[in-house]
């Protein structure tokens, strides 16, 4: 038997290190991987389908999830089962509104209105049941007054947020209005009408909310300018974008962006605002879609941060996100049909799906959203259904907003005082 030379014993020694540094890389990484789980729903019409679903939010608590089911005008609500392993995270509790203006309940005003004329979106809906053209109102049709519009109804709802625990914000994009609805269907407020004023709306997308309860509202504006289609460079001219941030007495406060100014890839120009989301300490962030990037605003609206691309990666229309408490923050690249898992120092640590059918593909991803035990959950809204995925544990994810403190009261000792003589 030959006996080991000092080379050959410290090259063994070395092979061994490399594969265990290899294998526990390995581990480290795979530790913040998200893997799939299962999925919820599929495309339909009928209670438990989804059709082009584009918006989700959890409660503040955690314990509902509600769906903003797009093309079928409803707006479904679930409850979230908090065991980790638990076969069936979502359950179905309610549904509010469904398919209208066809009820008859308000009559025609137009010919938009009485008749659904197709159009050249027709082959994308091979179901005979689906009602084409324009609905109850539209930009090229007459301004609808409100109170003409029936409250528990909604015309293609996107953009979905928590006012409190117990009452949710659905942006009613086709009628240009925010609806505040309690879990009973009971609709609380209507905020906003069709127009392009300050405190109007012009097919109102995302919507959140703050720690403190103001309401801010992501609102893009595609027209082409009349007379000035071209600039210099002979691009296309179209009016800008704003966010529209709302007091807790529902008057509007301040503005981020512009309505009336030009599309443009300044801090403060947009191009298709899709999504708004605040954190706890009152930054704001957007979803810039046509500009292919994320921004982030301090509370004094001065420019944070600017997410675009790193250098294998480029987003092509990021559509919503979400931020972990930890700092990891997802994103749904809808243009690329992938999900975007970045760490606190925005480095992309993770790519998730591609285009497809399959469990763990997607077909133009709308929303993301982190969940309970720090799990995923992205609205697959191509393929109308909820895809989850397990990973990385984000531990105290929920409540969303610190508790308040409890209110100490000091009880101040009363100065003694003689007693007055009695007669």
């Amino acid at each position: 038997m030959k006996h080991l030379t000092t080379k050959s014993l410290a090259a063994i020694i070395l092979t061994i290190f490399l594969l265990i540094f290899n294998i526990s890389v390995k581990a480290d990484n795979t530790g913040h991987e998200y893997k799939f789980f299962v999925s919820i729903c599929k495309t339909g019409k009928g209670d438990f389908n989804l059709f082009e679903p584009e918006g989700m939010c959890f409660s503040p608590d955690g314990q509902m999830l509600a769906v903003t089911d797009t093309h079928n005008n409803r707006l479904k609500l679930y409850s979230v089962d908090p065991y980790p392993l638990a076969s069936i995270p979502l359950r179905l509790e309610m549904i509010y509104g469904d398919l209208w203006p066809w009820d008859n309940r308000v009559l025609p005003g137009d010919s938009n209105d009485k008749y659904r004329e197709d159009d050249y979106l027709s082959s994308r809906y091979p179901d005979p049941n689906y009602l084409y053209g324009r609905a109850y109102q539209h930009g090229q049709s007459r301004i609808r007054p409100a109170e003409k519009i029936p409250m528990d109804h909604f015309n293609l709802p996107v953009g979905v947020g928590w006012l409190d625990n117990t009452t949710m914000l659905v942006c009613d994009t086709g009628n240009h209005r925010i609806k505040a609805i309690k879990l009973n269907g009971e609709v609380k407020f209507i905020l906003g009408q069709e127009g392009w004023k300050t405190g109007y709306f012009h097919h109102p997308l995302g919507i959140d909310t703050d720690c403190a309860g103001r309401i801010y509202v992501a609102e893009p504006r595609g027209n082409y300018l009349r007379d000035f289609p071209l600039d210099w460079g002979q691009r296309m001219r179209v009016q800008g974008n704003r966010i529209q941030i709302f007091d807790t007495d529902l008057k509007p406060s301040r503005l981020l962006g512009h309505m009336h100014h030009m599309c443009g890839r300044d801090y403060k120009q947009f191009k298709n605002l899709t999504r708004v989301w605040v954190d706890q300490n009152g930054d704001i962030y957007v979803a810039d879609n046509g500009n292919h990037r994320i921004l982030v605003f301090e509370n004094n609206m001065k420019k944070k941060e600017e997410i675009i691309k790193w250098e294998n990666y480029t987003m092509r229309y990021p559509n919503s996100f979400d931020v972990a408490k930890n700092g990891w923050m997802a994103i749904a690249d809808t243009g690329n049909h992938k999900i975007l898992m970045l760490d606190e120092r925005r480095e992309l640590r993770q790519i998730i799906g591609g285009f497809g059918t399959e469990n763990g593909k997607f077909i133009k991803p709308h929303d993301v959203r982190f969940g309970p035990n720090g799990d995923l959950y992205v609205l697959d809204t191509g393929n109308g259904r909820i895809q989850i995925f397990k990973g990385m544990h984000i531990p105290d994810q929920f409540p969303r907003c610190p508790q308040p403190e409890p209110i100490i009261q000091i009880k101040k000792k009363l100065p003694k005082t003689k007693p007055k003589d009695s007669f």
